[in-house]
């Protein structure tokens, strides 16, 4: 696994009609947040430290995604096939086996 992977991907679609682009990791994630035309707000910024971070520390890849799941959603580009509910019990992120 690579160090700073998520463990699990985020889905977007960054425009309509696109199909489906998943993040694996705090650098892909990071790369998307460089390239986005508008970098001022908080959402973004956390986002954006977040995944930095994790960058430099993988034990912070899951608050990367957290940060940046966050900011998908506020952006509008996160998949709508999934129900972001249904990847977290108790605020944390589901174990993928049981």
């Amino acid at each position: 696994m690579y160090a700073a992977q998520f463990a699990l991907p985020v889905r977007i679609v960054l425009s309509p009609g696109e199909p489906v682009t998943e993040v694996y990791s705090a650098d892909e994630a990071l790369d998307l947040l460089m390239g986005w035309p508008k970098q001022e707000s908080r959402i973004f910024q956390k986002a954006a430290s977040a995944c930095l971070a994790a960058t430099a520390d993988p034990a912070l890849s899951e608050e990367a995604r957290k940060a940046f799941v966050t900011f998908a959603n506020a952006s509008g580009i996160i998949a709508r096939d999934v129900p972001l509910d249904s990847l977290y019990e108790n605020g944390e992120l589901k174990p993928l086996y049981r």
